[in-house]
């Protein structure tokens, strides 16, 4: 666990196409679908097909265990409510539960300017993981802002 939080933290940065498409390709069916919260199976070929310019969009970092991309993080500013982002993260399979996402997390929410800003995240009922990150956040106050269809929108309050 501690070896890879260890070489993200020196290895975060803005993601390439050949990034996200080398992640992507490394995810099961299994964590693209929840990632995508698809009713149906997306292998990484759907993915890329349907949703490439998704992954490359806002602030897009990627994560790195040595020079291997492992993680995916976008923030995607909402242009209708200011100071508003919203959240997608997405880690290969090897390496999920081992501090990628929430390395990039911090990363990503600790520039100053995201100060005082409210960070958006949706994820399903069942994605355990999701919601055992976004609980445990000590970025700023997070707090369930609704829950309908089989889904959980949270928010995090990033302190001024």
């Amino acid at each position: 666990m501690t070896t890879v939080i260890e070489r993200l933290a020196t290895s975060v940065g803005p993601a390439t196409r050949a990034d996200v498409e080398a992640i992507v390709r490394a995810c099961s069916v299994r964590s693209l679908s929840e990632r995508f919260a698809a009713a149906h199976r997306l292998t990484p070929d759907a993915v890329l097909g349907r949703y490439r310019r998704w992954l490359m969009a806002g602030d897009a970092v990627v994560g790195r265990a040595g020079d291997r991309p492992v993680g995916l993080l976008n923030l995607v500013d909402d242009p209708v409510c200011p100071r508003t982002t919203d959240l997608a993260l997405l880690v290969v399979d090897d390496v999920q539960r081992r501090g990628v996402a929430t390395a990039l997390l911090r990363h990503s929410l600790a520039v100053p300017a995201r100060a005082g800003w409210t960070v958006r995240a949706t994820v399903r009922d069942d994605n355990r993981a999701a919601i055992g990150l976004l609980r445990t956040q000590h970025l700023g106050p997070v707090r369930l802002a609704s829950f309908e269809a089989g889904e959980l929108s949270y928010e995090i309050a990033i302190p001024a």
